[in-house]
């Protein structure tokens, strides 16, 4: 029955995040989901666009990767267009398809790439990866790294592409969204105009208005309880209030979160 407990928590946490007005993918929370389904050592996420520095994220934060964390952040930007096997097959091909190191043809990484890529990928505790692309163009592209030690199963790998369509259908809103942002500067603004609240202050203020408290949100989005406090103030200031559950009631009335049930409703 593991994967229908899979399932359901990957529909509440994909319907909580569509009916949220958000400006940037909600990376975090969607590798820490991806982490807990598949018993990841890891997840990243990168985003590259064009004009803009590219964007990259390896969690779990405190997780140091058998000691090669910077190491893996090092090699990433500068290697793995050549090095990586799936990154050879997305080149040579601009399939988006969900794809793992072990089923990529031979004739997109032959047996010496795919013997060095394993070499160094064992230090790390993850030489078997899938990749669930958002997007891939020429000069830009969106997708999310899933690692570990051990191959990924058929019947893993079909969640995976299950999985790919509902981020997919996310990464749309987010586009969407973030395209009306810029023709209305005031969409995720106080009223005043000071400054928008970033994709990480929405997380923060939508697992607040769902009951968790700062020591929850901190575990559920891998940072540190402190982190979530100033976040929080971040919040008060931007909506103009001084408690939680102000800042919930008027992220509610701006269109940032969802409104709450209608409890009348039998």
């Amino acid at each position: 029955m593991r994967h229908i407990r899979v399932d359901a928590q990957w529909l509440e946490l994909i319907g909580g995040l569509l009916a949220t007005p958000l400006m940037a993918m909600p990376a975090d929370r969607i590798a820490l989901q991806l982490t807990e389904s598949f018993g990841l050592v890891g997840a990243s996420y990168e985003l590259r666009a064009p004009g803009r520095a590219p964007q990259r994220q390896l969690w779990p934060l405190d997780e140091r990767f058998g000691g090669h964390r910077a190491e893996i952040e090092q090699w990433r930007p500068h290697r793995a267009i050549d090095c990586h096997p799936i990154a050879r097959y997305y080149l040579a091909t601009g399939d988006p398809a969900v794809i793992q190191v072990t089923d990529v043809p031979d004739r997109f990484a032959d047996r010496h790439v795919v013997g060095a890529w394993k070499e160094r990928a064992s230090q790390w505790g993850c030489v078997n990866q899938i990749a669930l692309p958002l997007h891939l163009g020429d000069c830009s592209h969106r997708v999310f790294v899933l690692g570990r030690s051990e191959t990924f199963s058929p019947a893993e790998m079909q969640t995976a592409r299950r999985l790919q369509r509902l981020l997919l259908g996310l990464d749309r809103q987010v586009l969407a969204l973030s395209g009306a942002a810029d023709a209305r500067p005031g969409l995720l603004s106080r009223p005043t105009g000071e400054g928008r609240l970033t994709a990480r202050e929405v997380a923060v203020l939508a697992l607040v208005a769902d009951g968790h408290t700062a020591g929850a949100v901190a575990r559920r989005l891998l940072i540190g309880e402190r982190t979530v406090h100033k976040h929080l103030q971040h919040l008060y200031g931007k909506l103009g209030v001084t408690d939680r559950l102000s800042a919930v009631l008027a992220a509610q009335r701006l269109g940032v979160l969802p409104p709450p049930p209608d409890r009348n409703v039998s």
